[in-house]
């Protein structure tokens, strides 16, 4: 993919023909200068439609020039880190500029802009590609295209390319931009699978109830209140912690796949340590429910998390 995406700059055509133009791309440090300031005036003024007082060079500089963030070569491998000008230019005159992290494992796209002249190059797409391309290149992991607006028309393009994660704002977990996610981007102002997962973990809690398979409390509970509870609501709902969803808290489906709650250790009045599953009522009991053992162990694992979990011995005591 890289070789195909700098075909077309001057260095990678045949030799000894003379090129009509010049297209060149270069990494550059973040530094002010006004041929750049140029570039991001007539950006602002074609696309964001601001006038002379909102465009000044004082402006400019601090919002993307100069970063704190400095730059160096990695140590382990010497590719650069810091804040970057990846400068596109076309016989010698910019007409394009993106503004790079570059992190040690992840190129960060931080802000982009273009000449209006070469609105119809699609810098958008260009440039997405440019930057993935150079995350391959130097061997970063990760390529993190910033924020994305599902109501944003202009931000839609960056949904194209795959695979495509979105960072959860409640687990802080990496999910899948995928048709699933689309379609509650559609739905909701605030998009969580997390948050999602644990709205249909208790949904189902709720059907076992009404089949009998549970013994909970009569008392109902909206799906705001189920999917953004408040800490006084959560401590005296009747649900479990899975079903609540709260932030830091594994949902069902994570705790099945990273804890054994079977093989859990529990002592009993001190005497010897066994499992989870040697307990007579542990099968009886259900990961949802926390008025059962198995309830309030699932609780716990999913509260701590995996590590903790696999290593602890509950001790329930006397009584």
């Amino acid at each position: 993919m890289t070789s195909v995406l700098r075909e077309s700059e001057v260095t990678n055509l045949v030799p000894d023909i003379e090129p009509e133009h010049r297209f060149v791309v270069t990494l550059e440090p973040d530094n002010f200068t006004d041929e750049k300031f140029a570039l991001f005036s007539n950006y602002q003024r074609h696309v964001h439609h601001e006038t002379d007082g909102d465009v000044t060079r004082s402006g400019f500089q601090r919002f993307l020039c100069d970063s704190s963030l400095h730059r160096h070569p990695d140590r382990s491998d010497g590719k650069p880190l810091g804040s970057y000008h990846q400068c596109y230019r076309l016989d010698g005159r910019l007409i394009a500029m993106g503004v790079l992290d570059l992190l040690p494992h992840a190129v960060s796209g931080v802000y982009f802009i273009y000449h209006s002249d070469y609105e119809k190059w699609s810098f958008g797409k260009l440039s997405a590609l440019r930057e993935a391309a150079l995350a391959m290149e130097q061997g970063y992991k990760f390529y993190y295209m910033g924020y994305y607006i599902h109501s944003c028309k202009k931000m839609r393009y960056k949904g194209d390319y795959k695979p495509q994660y979105v960072l959860d704002y409640a687990s802080f977990e990496w999910d899948l931009l995928d048709d699933e996610m689309r379609s509650l981007m559609e739905k909701r102002e605030w998009a969580s699978m997390s948050k999602e997962r644990a709205r249909k973990a208790g949904a189902t809690m709720q059907q076992a109830d009404a089949n009998g398979d549970l013994q909970l409390s009569d008392e109902t509970h909206s799906e705001e209140e189920v999917l953004h509870p408040s800490p006084l609501a959560a401590m005296n709902s009747s649900l479990s912690l899975l079903a609540l969803g709260m932030p830091g808290v594994l949902s069902p489906a994570e705790l099945e796949h990273s804890v054994d709650l079977d093989t859990m250790r529990i002592t009993l009045d001190g005497r010897g340590v066994h499992q989870m599953q040697d307990i007579v009522s542990w099968a009886r009991g259900n990961v949802l429910d926390p008025a059962t053992v198995k309830g309030r162990i699932a609780e716990f694992a999913a509260a701590v998390g995996p590590d903790v979990a696999r290593e602890v011995t509950a001790d329930f005591g006397r009584g």
